[in-house]
């Protein structure tokens, strides 16, 4: 064979060998226990879906489902982090709810009747390798409203309250009370005295309250110091859902997010401070709880209701 025809075939010999390779390759995946042709993708604000294939031949006892927030790539990594779901291993698609704004990777490992993982990590295959943006949307954070800003009237709130049901009968017609009700009513009312709600003090972090001299932290130290500490807290609102338009560190979103809200709540917004608080309750349970409290004091339906 000529120098020239070898030159020429060599491409053709290369191309060959890659599909014998991916044909084999794949062969040996489908007879072994690993989930394959997996994919991520957004289904709402806070969730995510992930879809898998698996074998024909698929002995696993269990599929576990492994969430990062960087690219999972090695082996250590699966070792050390507990599945955020367990599922049978029939199953080809999980559906993730988050807690927090950022990307995520995802991994999908078989586990064997003996309870141990099948530790084989194949980008693309069982691994994501491009990551699942979750970020707020435009009108998540509202700009505060003026304090004597009043809903129209024969319309409802944009959004129900949550986790609370205060307005579930609200189509019931009331029954009118009887004079004699309404005067025995008003004697009682009359013993007691109300006690008008007091606004708590704003509330800063620790780590906060010391400049840090890099990263997301000093981005939120310059936020705080430019607005929140200056009771600027329309300005603190708008500047707040600016950080976090961008994908930030968890536990400094938490803060951030807990800055936004105590601002809302001093702009005498309490329907989106409560939303916020509760938000970040499971971060900060006891701080969140008291704040919540306080927000429902001053919270007021509509008289219309």
């Amino acid at each position: 064979m000529s120098l020239i025809s070898r030159q020429l075939a060599k491409p053709f010999f290369l191309v060959f060998l890659t599909i014998f390779l991916s044909f084999t390759h794949a062969q040996k995946i489908t007879t072994r226990p690993v989930c394959t042709s997996i994919s991520a993708q957004k289904t709402g604000v806070n969730k995510i879906q992930v879809a898998w294939n698996i074998p024909s031949e698929f002995n696993a006892a269990s599929i576990a489902i492994f969430r990062s927030t960087s690219q999972i790539q090695q082996k250590s990594t699966i070792s050390a982090e507990k599945p955020v779901a367990e599922l049978p291993a029939h199953s080809t698609r999980y559906t993730d709810t988050l807690k927090h704004f950022g990307d995520y990777y995802y991994a999908v490992i078989a586990r064997d009747k003996n309870g141990d993982l099948y530790n084989i990590l194949l980008p693309t295959v069982n691994a994501t390798v491009k990551p699942v943006s979750l970020i707020p949307p435009d009108d998540y954070f509202e700009v505060a409203a003026e304090p004597d800003e009043q809903y129209t009237p024969g319309f409802l709130r944009e959004l129900p309250l949550p986790y609370l049901d205060l307005i579930s009968d609200l189509d019931i017609k009331a029954t009118p009370m009887t004079a004699k009700a309404n005067l025995a009513a008003t004697e009682l009312a009359g013993k007691y005295a109300v006690k008008k709600p007091k606004l708590l003090n704003p509330f800063i972090f620790e780590e906060d309250m010391i400049v840090s001299p890099q990263g997301d932290d000093f981005f939120l130290f310059e936020s705080l110091k430019n607005y929140f500490i200056q009771n600027d807290y329309k300005g603190s609102v708008k500047d707040l859902c600016k950080f976090l338009a961008i994908t930030r560190e968890p536990q400094v979103t938490a803060r951030a997010v807990f800055y936004l809200a105590e601002s809302q709540y001093y702009c005498h917004n309490y329907r989106k401070a409560l939303e916020l608080f509760l938000f970040v309750e499971d971060e900060f349970p006891e701080l969140s709880k008291k704040w919540i409290d306080s927000t429902l004091d001053f919270y007021r339906i509509p008289e219309k209701y």
